[in-house]
């Protein structure tokens, strides 16, 4: 039977044989709650003539939605537990939840407002997480966390940006990670990024060796299955625009320019918007549904979802079809739409496009559920040896 995580917006959910077990994230919830009495505490200071006079006035009475997402799931060894990291505006943590009980508390792991942790892998049996862990908006680095008592330790620094930690089955010392170089201008200022690579690195020895780069693709999420290195491959260049129509556009988009600034002008003065029903339109709204940012990339959402139905009629994504699960020694695709995969004992890969979640075994796919947001699935992983970072 088939038995994995995912992450769907800010719900935890568990797919056990075709049942699937829901749970919302109470840490999340308390956050919101929170954020909500302390907008109401202060709501006095934007109503009356006082806020009208400096622009300030908010007509709803409540504080603007707040972004949040579970951005990494995982098993312990703990029959029908899971360990979830999560971003809620400011706040990053990870906690653990029982799996069907929502009765019962979250346990507390660790939170901060000055990292973000972010997907990874955890290995059940030593109870140790590689994740990433952001440092600014720049940098990252894998870190390996003790979930008994958050002590975490960071194993790769740099100029970099780090992600999507996979610990080897056979030693859990070896991490495979996917890295890029930070260019940098003479004068220090931020360039771009290099081409995403695969690496893999000996945490008892302190070596480091990259494993696969190329000039045409990025190399993200390495994943070691009998021997066999996985990831996902996608391209390195977007398309570029036709020049002409730019230049085309260039008068509509000044006259879009001046109707927006004109729009928000009226709105901060008067508390409406200029457009029907009288209500800004920005209220309410979590998050930008037409555009996704996953695993570094900004996807357009509408547009990857409008150009994949017309080659998929039903279990099509928003993931463009470049992104795709490949063997990485031979270049065999495996899946193309990837957001996120994992691969089970048996070798079949559990394969996200954010909206559809599928099996792929022998080169037959099969859509096991759907989804609104996932961008991160997880089967359980043991090591068979230990690391030596806290003792195990």
């Amino acid at each position: 039977m088939c038995k994995f995580l995912f992450a769907d917006g800010e719900d935890v959910c568990l797919y056990d044989g075709g049942k699937i077990i829901r749970q919302h994230s109470k840490y999340i919830e308390k956050f919101k709650a929170a954020a909500d009495n302390v907008e109401r505490s202060k709501s006095w200071k934007h109503s009356g003539e006082g806020a009208a006079f400096r622009g300030d006035v908010n007509p709803h009475g409540a504080r603007e939605d707040i972004a949040a997402v579970i951005n990494g799931v995982y098993f312990t060894s703990e029959e029908g537990e899971a360990v979830y990291s999560f971003k809620a505006g400011s706040v990053s943590g990870i906690y653990k939840m029982k799996l069907g009980d929502v009765k019962s508390e979250e346990t507390h792991v660790i939170n901060s407002v000055d990292y973000e942790f972010c997907g990874g892998c955890l290995d059940a049996g030593a109870g140790t997480l590689a994740t990433k862990i952001t440092k600014n908006y720049l940098n990252s680095d894998i870190a390996v966390l003790d979930l008994k008592n958050g002590d975490y330790k960071t194993v790769t620094d740099g100029d970099t940006l780090d992600s999507d930690p996979f610990v080897c089955p056979q030693d859990s010392n070896i991490i495979y990670f996917s890295s890029r170089g930070v260019g940098r201008t003479l004068n220090g200022d931020f360039a771009g990024y290099s081409n995403s690579a695969i690496y893999r690195l000996n945490i008892s020895a302190l070596e480091v060796e990259e494993i696969a780069a190329s000039d045409k693709y990025n190399y993200i999420k390495p994943m070691l299955f009998d021997n066999t290195l996985f990831a996902v491959r996608t391209p390195c260049k977007e398309k570029k625009t036709n020049p002409i129509v730019e230049i085309l556009l260039i008068p509509f988009r000044i006259i879009q320019a001046l109707a927006n600034f004109i729009n928000v002008f009226v709105t901060a003065f008067t508390g409406k918007s200029l457009a029907s029903g009288g209500e800004n339109p920005a209220k309410g709204r979590e998050y930008d549904s037409r555009k996704e940012y996953i695993k570094g990339n900004l996807i357009n959402v509408e547009k990857e979802t409008k150009k994949n139905a017309k080659k998929d009629k039903e279990d099509y994504g928003f993931v463009p079809l470049g992104w795709q699960l490949v063997d990485v020694r031979s270049g065999k695709v495996v899946k193309s739409g990837v957001a996120d995969y994992d691969i089970t004992e048996d070798g079949t890969f559990i394969v996200t496009n954010g909206r559809r979640i599928f099996a792929v075994k022998d080169g037959k796919s099969r859509k096991l559920c759907n989804a609104e947001r996932c961008f991160y699935v997880a089967c359980p992983h043991r090591s068979e040896k230990g690391d030596g970072l806290f003792g195990f």
